[in-house]
């Protein structure tokens, strides 16, 4: 079970989920911070119990899941409990981008070949009544992360906060690790390299993808610009989720 805690409350045991967490009270520029309770991020909701999908849905009141997973990921693990829950389910598949020389060069990798779903996944964060979400990939961890900084950052969430997030599901690995080699054996898949059995994210990671991004593009404001976001957009997103 995983114990997770909305800043200011008691914590709550979820008894599927290993790496949900409410991005809530983050802060940003000019002194606000993410409005708790509105946006929240996630490894794979299909591992939810019908005791997790109760919370989310009853005490949380989520109304909007977001799936980054991929056509075959979606089709083989399925959407468990959440598939019959009473919530808006979206598709925005992060999924099938080019190699790269590390993990990094990937994330930079996902805004630029999937640019145009993540910048729809944000247009559709700026609406009110799709909120709260909760957005997941398998792990949670690098689709998710990639999404959470391009959110955050949209919202000025400072760099060293944002990668601070992303680290926060070093303490998950292990059992992520436990749970991916089970849905490797299960479905017949190659094991995975030694390399990455022990692989833990690290704050200086993020960091450097949005050093890149910002080579790149100028300012992750301006990759969303690039991406068909108006400035209309962008300031719907902050008044939706900045305090």
């Amino acid at each position: 079970m995983r114990r997770w805690r909305r800043r200011g409350r008691a914590p709550h045991t979820l008894e599927g989920l290993i790496n949900f967490r409410d991005l809530g009270g983050l802060p940003t520029t000019g002194g606000g911070a993410v409005r708790p309770g509105r946006l929240f991020r996630s490894d794979s909701l299909a591992y939810a119990t019908q005791a997790d999908v109760t919370h989310l849905v009853d005490d949380l009141r989520v109304a909007t899941v977001i799936d980054l997973r991929g056509e075959f990921e979606v089709t083989h693990l399925g959407r468990g409990a959440f598939a019959s829950a009473p919530v808006s389910y979206v598709s925005a598949p992060i999924a099938d981008v080019s190699g790269a020389e590390d993990l990094v060069g990937h994330y930079v990798a996902m805004l630029t070949e999937k640019g145009d779903v993540l910048a729809g996944t944000v247009r559709l964060l700026s609406s009110t009544s799709a909120l709260p979400a909760v957005f997941h990939c398998e792990a949670g961890c690098d689709r998710t992360g990639v999404l959470a900084a391009v959110v955050l950052s949209l919202l000025g969430v400072p760099d060293e906060a944002i990668a601070a997030d992303y680290a926060a599901t070093a303490t998950a690995m292990p059992r992520i690790h436990e749970r991916v080699s089970e849905v490797v054996d299960r479905l017949g898949l190659p094991p995975r390299p030694a390399s990455v059995l022990d692989w833990t994210p690290q704050a200086a990671m993020m960091l450097r993808m949005l050093e890149l991004a910002k080579d790149r593009w100028g300012s992750i404001q301006d990759w969303a610009h690039t991406y068909g976001l108006k400035d209309d957009d962008l300031s719907a997103l902050r008044a939706a989720l900045v305090a």
